[in-house]
Protein backbone atom coordinates (compact mmCIF):
# COMPACT_ATOMS: atom_id res chain seq x y z
CA UNK A 1 0.00 0.00 0.00
CA UNK A 2 0.86 3.58 -0.87
CA UNK A 3 0.23 6.34 2.13
CA UNK A 4 0.51 10.34 1.72
CA UNK A 5 3.33 11.24 3.36
CA UNK A 6 3.82 14.87 1.99
CA UNK A 7 3.63 17.46 4.82
CA UNK A 8 1.28 19.62 3.16
CA UNK A 9 -1.21 16.40 2.96
CA UNK A 10 -4.81 17.97 5.19
CA UNK A 11 -4.46 13.88 6.62
CA UNK A 12 -8.45 12.03 6.25
CA UNK A 13 -10.32 13.28 8.69
CA UNK A 14 -9.79 16.63 7.67
CA UNK A 15 -10.70 15.51 4.54
CA UNK A 16 -13.57 14.00 5.13
CA UNK A 17 -15.11 16.96 7.50
CA UNK A 18 -14.17 19.49 4.43
CA UNK A 19 -16.25 17.06 2.05
CA UNK A 20 -19.37 16.99 4.53
CA UNK A 21 -18.88 20.94 4.12
CA UNK A 22 -18.90 20.93 0.62
CA UNK A 23 -21.57 18.04 -0.12
CA UNK A 24 -23.44 20.22 2.27
CA UNK A 25 -22.93 23.59 0.13
CA UNK A 26 -24.01 21.48 -2.75
CA UNK A 27 -26.85 20.40 -1.43
CA UNK A 28 -27.93 24.16 -0.63
CA UNK A 29 -26.66 25.22 -3.92
CA UNK A 30 -29.54 22.45 -5.54
CA UNK A 31 -32.09 23.32 -3.71
CA UNK A 32 -31.77 27.13 -4.08
CA UNK A 33 -31.25 26.34 -8.18
CA UNK A 34 -28.33 27.84 -7.58
CA UNK A 35 -26.68 26.21 -10.50
CA UNK A 36 -23.88 29.04 -11.07
CA UNK A 37 -22.56 28.37 -7.61
CA UNK A 38 -21.57 24.84 -9.18
CA UNK A 39 -19.55 26.18 -12.18
CA UNK A 40 -17.84 29.38 -10.41
CA UNK A 41 -16.86 28.04 -7.17
CA UNK A 42 -13.40 26.03 -6.73
CA UNK A 43 -13.85 22.91 -4.68
CA UNK A 44 -12.05 20.31 -6.91
CA UNK A 45 -9.55 19.69 -5.13
CA UNK A 46 -11.17 18.33 -1.68
CA UNK A 47 -14.43 17.18 -3.37
CA UNK A 48 -12.61 15.21 -5.55
CA UNK A 49 -9.66 13.55 -4.32
CA UNK A 50 -7.27 11.70 -6.50
CA UNK A 51 -3.97 10.25 -6.60
CA UNK A 52 -2.12 12.75 -8.42
CA UNK A 53 -1.22 16.74 -6.78
CA UNK A 54 -2.66 19.78 -7.59
CA UNK A 55 -2.47 23.15 -7.28
CA UNK A 56 -2.80 22.40 -3.82
CA UNK A 57 0.40 19.98 -3.74
CA UNK A 58 -0.22 17.09 -2.27
CA UNK A 59 -2.71 18.58 0.18
CA UNK A 60 -5.87 16.54 -0.87
CA UNK A 61 -3.87 13.71 -2.96
CA UNK A 62 -5.09 10.28 -2.10
CA UNK A 63 -2.68 7.04 -2.55
CA UNK A 64 -4.17 3.30 -1.33
CA UNK A 65 -3.50 3.82 2.13
CA UNK A 66 -6.19 6.92 2.30
CA UNK A 67 -8.48 5.58 -0.02
CA UNK A 68 -8.92 2.34 1.94
CA UNK A 69 -9.81 4.51 5.01
CA UNK A 70 -12.31 6.68 2.97
CA UNK A 71 -13.63 3.37 2.04
CA UNK A 72 -13.99 2.66 5.53
CA UNK A 73 -16.33 5.16 6.25
CA UNK A 74 -19.91 4.86 5.18
CA UNK A 75 -21.32 8.32 5.20
CA UNK A 76 -17.80 9.41 3.28
CA UNK A 77 -18.63 7.14 0.82
CA UNK A 78 -22.73 7.91 0.36
CA UNK A 79 -21.45 11.66 0.50
CA UNK A 80 -18.95 11.00 -2.14
CA UNK A 81 -21.40 9.42 -4.32
CA UNK A 82 -23.95 12.67 -4.05
CA UNK A 83 -21.60 14.76 -4.82
CA UNK A 84 -20.76 13.27 -8.06
CA UNK A 85 -24.79 13.20 -8.52
CA UNK A 86 -24.87 16.75 -7.21
CA UNK A 87 -22.03 18.08 -9.56
CA UNK A 88 -23.50 16.15 -12.97
CA UNK A 89 -27.06 17.70 -11.86
CA UNK A 90 -25.92 21.11 -12.23
CA UNK A 91 -24.21 20.26 -15.62
CA UNK A 92 -28.21 18.72 -16.63
CA UNK A 93 -27.15 15.30 -16.21
CA UNK A 94 -29.43 12.90 -14.14
CA UNK A 95 -26.65 10.55 -12.85
CA UNK A 96 -29.29 7.81 -11.78
CA UNK A 97 -31.12 7.79 -15.22
CA UNK A 98 -28.06 8.49 -17.34
CA UNK A 99 -29.44 10.82 -19.43
CA UNK A 100 -30.03 14.67 -19.66
CA UNK A 101 -32.22 16.21 -17.43
CA UNK A 102 -35.35 16.99 -18.74
CA UNK A 103 -36.55 20.52 -19.08
CA UNK A 104 -33.15 21.80 -17.02
CA UNK A 105 -33.47 25.04 -14.93
CA UNK A 106 -31.31 28.83 -16.62
CA UNK A 107 -27.99 27.33 -15.62
CA UNK A 108 -28.15 24.17 -15.43
CA UNK A 109 -25.83 22.98 -18.23
CA UNK A 110 -22.48 21.70 -19.03
CA UNK A 111 -20.15 24.70 -17.67
CA UNK A 112 -17.13 23.60 -19.79
CA UNK A 113 -15.16 22.14 -16.99
CA UNK A 114 -13.33 19.08 -18.65
CA UNK A 115 -10.86 18.88 -15.57
CA UNK A 116 -13.05 18.62 -13.23
CA UNK A 117 -15.16 15.84 -15.03
CA UNK A 118 -12.11 14.35 -15.01
CA UNK A 119 -11.03 15.02 -11.57
CA UNK A 120 -14.87 13.32 -10.88
CA UNK A 121 -14.26 10.77 -12.66
CA UNK A 122 -10.96 9.60 -11.35
CA UNK A 123 -11.99 9.93 -7.52
CA UNK A 124 -15.21 7.67 -8.03
CA UNK A 125 -12.82 5.37 -9.93
CA UNK A 126 -10.34 5.13 -7.23
CA UNK A 127 -13.28 4.86 -4.93
CA UNK A 128 -15.21 2.21 -6.82
CA UNK A 129 -18.14 3.92 -7.27
CA UNK A 130 -18.82 2.09 -10.26
CA UNK A 131 -22.40 3.65 -10.76
CA UNK A 132 -21.39 7.28 -10.63
CA UNK A 133 -18.48 6.19 -12.90
CA UNK A 134 -20.50 5.29 -15.59
CA UNK A 135 -22.49 8.19 -15.60
CA UNK A 136 -19.86 10.04 -15.67
CA UNK A 137 -18.35 8.31 -18.56
CA UNK A 138 -21.57 8.29 -20.76
CA UNK A 139 -22.31 11.72 -20.13
CA UNK A 140 -18.31 12.75 -21.63
CA UNK A 141 -19.43 10.37 -24.46
CA UNK A 142 -22.17 12.57 -24.90
CA UNK A 143 -20.84 15.94 -24.55
CA UNK A 144 -17.96 14.57 -27.08
CA UNK A 145 -20.34 13.54 -29.62
CA UNK A 146 -21.95 17.14 -29.29
CA UNK A 147 -18.62 18.45 -30.35
CA UNK A 148 -17.57 19.83 -26.79
CA UNK A 149 -14.05 20.42 -26.33
CA UNK A 150 -12.14 18.06 -23.50
CA UNK A 151 -8.72 20.53 -23.86
CA UNK A 152 -7.16 21.41 -20.55
CA UNK A 153 -4.17 22.86 -19.86
CA UNK A 154 -2.59 21.61 -23.50
CA UNK A 155 -3.60 18.21 -23.33
CA UNK A 156 -7.49 16.36 -24.34
CA UNK A 157 -8.51 14.74 -20.66
CA UNK A 158 -11.37 13.03 -23.02
CA UNK A 159 -9.28 9.74 -22.95
CA UNK A 160 -8.33 9.75 -19.20
CA UNK A 161 -12.25 9.96 -18.60
CA UNK A 162 -13.38 7.23 -21.09
CA UNK A 163 -10.43 5.27 -20.48
CA UNK A 164 -11.30 4.81 -16.51
CA UNK A 165 -15.20 3.24 -17.85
Amino acid sequence: MSTNTHPEFVGIPALIERYATQVADFEQWASAGNWEAFHNHHYDWWAFPIDKPSSYAFAYTVYSDEIAQMQQDSAFMQRHRRGAQLLLLAWGWDCAARAAVGDPAPGQAWAHWPIRLAKCARSMWLLGQAEELASLVEYAQVLKARGESFEYDGRDVYAEIVGLG
